[in-house]
């Protein structure tokens, strides 16, 4: 445990000090209390809003940046040391306590980012207001940071599977569009050929098995706009708005993490640096 740590706090020094972890988290923060402030200048009023339109507004950006981001600094960190690795290697530490470590550490960095921008954010933000609908800005932060380590994951996993960075930020890249907009597209043409079967049926599946699908679900209803989903609404809120299904939703984001990050640490077990 001692040379996971180890291996952690640098990876977190040299991620966290980076410019695009800062930039990460200075853009966010901009952008949520932008959002709040000029929410309704379409209107002619500016002034700091409350955390149901931010919420709404955020979430958009979120499921696109956050996923991408995440695979692009995971791809690059494994991808971009694997010299590196080869001479932490020579010493007696195993590959799994370097994979885990590195993650780790960079997991750390990442949520440290989301912290300090949306988090941040959220907190002038309930000082200048109030915290009505504050329930779903912290559901926002948490599938937030839900979404990073679960990408991260999957860039490790991409990472240690082709070792060369080209090869491996394309692969990001390529699932980064199948996660946030092919999948959804892939969705609708099957419930479309299928409808026959019950809606719940099918959507429910495979809300669960897309991070990102779950986190749009989870915050809108979390922020009441159980609506929006127009029939499968009623579903929706029934499912996770249980005890249950909320349960169930966890399991599921902690699968999406657990899985591609045992899959990395058994693949780098096997290959040659």
């Amino acid at each position: 445990m001692n040379a996971v740590m180890i291996v952690a706090a640098e990876s977190w020094r040299r991620v966290a000090a980076a410019r695009a972890t800062l930039g990460f988290a200075v853009v966010f923060a901009l952008l949520a209390l932008g959002l709040s402030y000029f929410g309704l200048a379409g209107n002619r009023t500016a002034g700091f809003q409350g955390f149901a339109r931010v919420t709404a507004s955020l979430l958009n950006l979120v499921v696109l940046v956050v996923p991408l981001f995440s695979l692009l600094v995971g791809t690059s960190e494994i991808t971009g040391r694997t010299h590196q690795f080869s001479m932490i290697l020579a010493q007696p530490v195993g590959r799994r306590t370097v994979l885990l470590g590195t993650y780790l550490g960079v997991a750390g960095a990442l949520l440290a980012a989301v912290g300090m921008g949306l988090g941040g954010a959220g907190l002038v933000i309930a000082l200048r207001t109030d915290t009505a609908a504050l329930g779903g800005y912290l559901v926002l932060l948490a599938t937030t940071a839900a979404l990073v380590l679960a990408f991260l994951a999957l860039s490790f996993l991409l990472g240690v599977v082709f070792l060369d960075r080209l090869k491996a930020l394309g692969a990001a890249l390529v699932v980064w569009f199948v996660a946030v907009i092919g999948y959804d597209l892939a969705l609708i043409g099957l419930t479309a050929s299928l409808r026959g079967l019950p809606l719940k049926t099918i959507l429910l599946p495979a809300i669960l098995l897309n991070p990102v699908d779950l986190t749009r679900v989870l915050v809108t209803l979390a922020a009441g706009r159980g609506a929006l989903f127009g029939p499968a609404g009623a579903n929706l809120v029934d499912t996770f708005g249980a005890p249950g299904g909320a349960a169930v939703a966890g399991a599921a984001l902690l699968l999406s993490l657990t899985l591609p990050l045992m899959l990395a640490v058994v693949t780098f077990r096997k290959r040659d640096l």
